[in-house]
């Protein structure tokens, strides 16, 4: 499979773990490798188990984990479905600062208004360990974006991650008061 294919291979199985409606996703957001392959086969995408493999197993994209019996896939995060109970780890172990990266069209709800960050349709606001790879998030809409730093003891929610191997933590809900805009930092060749 090319590289461009497996790009796209991994967002459709980001899509379907993350937000479909019409999977039999359990409630910790498992789903078999062979309802992937069926689903992305609907999409006009075929694959074998073996492709999905690549893309969730060991070595693959790191938004995934793969099961210890090896037969079923979840998403580390993203998760839009209000069926899926997300259970965070590490609560007590968040780095001292952590990074989130938005378009600057959204300045205004987040601190003008002052909504802070919310999930918007997702059941957690994503915050990075590393500011460059919040930024790379943060421009996927091929947009400017503004960087904030945020200091994780502060959070009046917890702060935890899905699986230890994740750099993504997660909460529900960031107040604008602890949102500190940064500079975005240089992209190092």
């Amino acid at each position: 499979m090319s590289r461009n294919n497996a790009h796209r291979l991994g967002g459709a199985i980001a899509f379907i773990l993350r937000h479909a409606d019409d999977v039999p996703i359990d409630s910790v957001g498992w789903l078999s490798l062979n309802d992937i392959v069926a689903r992305l086969a609907k999409d006009g995408i075929v694959v074998t188990v073996e492709d999905v493999l690549r893309e969730v197993g060991p070595g693959g994209n790191d938004r995934f984990e793969l099961s210890i019996d090896g037969t079923k896939a979840r998403a580390f995060y993203g998760h839009s479905q209000p069926g899926v109970s997300i259970e965070l780890i590490d609560t007590d172990r968040a780095p001292k600062y952590l990074y989130h990266a938005t378009p600057e069209y959204n300045l205004d709800a987040i601190l003008d208004r002052r909504e802070g960050l919310l999930p918007q349709k997702r059941l957690f606001v994503h915050l990075s360990e590393d500011p460059m790879h919040a930024v790379r998030v943060g421009k996927r809409r091929g947009s400017a974006v503004a960087l904030f730093e945020i200091e994780t003891k502060e959070l009046p929610q917890p702060v935890g991650r899905t699986s230890p191997d994740s750099s993504v933590w997660l909460t529900e809900f960031v107040p604008a008061k602890l949102l500190w805009k940064i500079a975005v930092p240089e992209e190092r060749a």
